[in-house]
């Protein structure tokens, strides 16, 4: 028997984009100053991810951050190139994706954006070239603006509130493993994205929406 569904909660990375673009990681490098391969200046990328994700840090005090973790001096006016460059690294749409979330709005009482994102990003997806995308949600849950983060359980509360729903009535999806364990304890059905064909096969054969 399918389960109801009201409240529809999808992740944006890994779920709406396609994965990190490793041309501009490289760019990222470069502007950095940092040569050979990507895995040391990834792990000082994701170090402080999360603190920068959740709103703790803001773009002088992650990049300047990420210059220490790699011995490398200060960015300084780099910053705001780094930022740019890493706004266009994720921002790599999954256009099927982009359909379906058009053609699911009408089907289910809400659709409500679940990201784990810092301000920059939050205001490119609010405004300019992100909202011509993210004007299909009814609501944007956007961790930075609440100081939260998933798997913290408090922010799945803000997006099944968002959603006008019950956390039983709402199903998330995200591509981490560990944010779809966090919203299983707090109430929500939940699966794991792992392409465009697997979510539409599951969406339809588990999930029944209704407004």
């Amino acid at each position: 028997m399918k389960k109801t569904i009201r409240g529809l909660i999808l992740d944006m990375g890994g779920v709406l984009t396609l994965p990190q673009r490793e041309d501009k990681v490289r760019e990222l490098m470069g502007v950095m100053g940092q040569g050979g391969g990507p895995e040391p200046f990834l792990a000082a990328y994701y170090e402080k991810r999360r603190e920068y994700d959740r709103g703790d840090l803001d773009r002088r005090a992650y990049w300047t951050g990420v210059a220490e973790a790699l011995g490398a001096p200060p960015p300084g006016p780099a910053i705001d190139e780094l930022a740019r460059v890493d706004l266009e690294s994720w921002f790599n749409m999954r256009p099927r994706m982009i359909e379906l979330v058009r053609a699911l709005r009408a089907r289910s009482r809400a659709l409500v954006l679940l990201s784990n994102i810092h301000h920059d990003g939050a205001r490119y997806v609010r405004s300019g070239e992100g909202r011509a995308w993210s004007s299909a949600f009814d609501e944007l849950v956007l961790s930075c603006e609440h100081r939260l983060a998933k798997p913290e359980a408090e922010i799945y509360g803000i997006a099944v509130r968002a959603a006008n729903a019950s956390a039983g009535e709402c199903l998330f999806v995200d591509d981490s493993e560990a944010n779809v364990e966090g919203a299983r304890r707090a109430g929500l059905e939940s699966f794991r994205f792992v392409d465009e064909a697997d979510f539409e096969e599951r969406l339809e054969r588990d999930y029944a929406l209704a407004r």
